[in-house]
This record gives C-alpha cells, sequence and structure tokens, in this order.
C-alpha cells in the first residue's frame, strides 16, 4: 500500500467542489502503530486511523480489517466478489444509461 501524499490546503474545493480531506502519515516506533492523521478540510476536527496487518483503529474503535471491510465498503459503493473490487457507481450509471 502506497503512502498517499496531497497538498494539503486548507479550505481547498477544487478537486470534488467540497473541502479536500487534509492528510497526513507518520511511520510506527516502537510499540506505537504506523498512523494516518486526516483532518477536515474547512475546520480542524480530525480523525487518527492506526494501521497494522490485521486489524485497524479508526478513531479509537479497534477490529479486524475485515471486519471494517464489511462495513466501510457498502458506504463507498463498493462490492468484493472473490478477489475483485467492484466499484458499484459505474454499474449504476451503466444500467441507468441503457
Amino acid at each position: 500500500m502506497g503512502i498517499l501524499k496531497r497538498n494539503n490546503c486548507f479550505y481547498d474545493t477544487s478537486r470534488f467542489g467540497q473541502p479536500q480531506i487534509r492528510i497526513y502519515h507518520k511511520m510506527g516506533k516502537g510499540k506505537q502503530m504506523p498512523r494516518y492523521l486526516l483532518k477536515c478540510g474547512c475546520c480542524d476536527e480530525k480523525l487518527e486511523i492506526y494501521y497494522s496487518d490485521d486489524g485497524l483503529e479508526i478513531g479509537g474503535v479497534n477490529g479486524a480489517i475485515e471486519d471494517w471491510r464489511e462495513i466501510l465498503f457498502p458506504l463507498l459503493l463498493i462490492e468484493q466478489k472473490g478477489d475483485k473490487l467492484i466499484d458499484r457507481r459505474i454499474v449504476r450509471a451503466k444500467l441507468t444509461k441503457q
């Protein structure tokens, strides 16, 4: 997994029409796991995501990666079929064009 890099400008609406999430990454040291720090694009609200090979802690809630996938994929309109991930937005767009 590559580390996402962004410009992190405050209130940058150029890509999506809404303030872009600012993202920061810290490598793990000693017993501390590596983490992503996500900050709101228009205020100082933030969310920390700690990750390892077998689990994620998002906002202080620990869980297995498979458990997080089960919860988050439907919200992101992503469907998993076997080893493939399918973007349901594309499938939905094709159905409405027909």
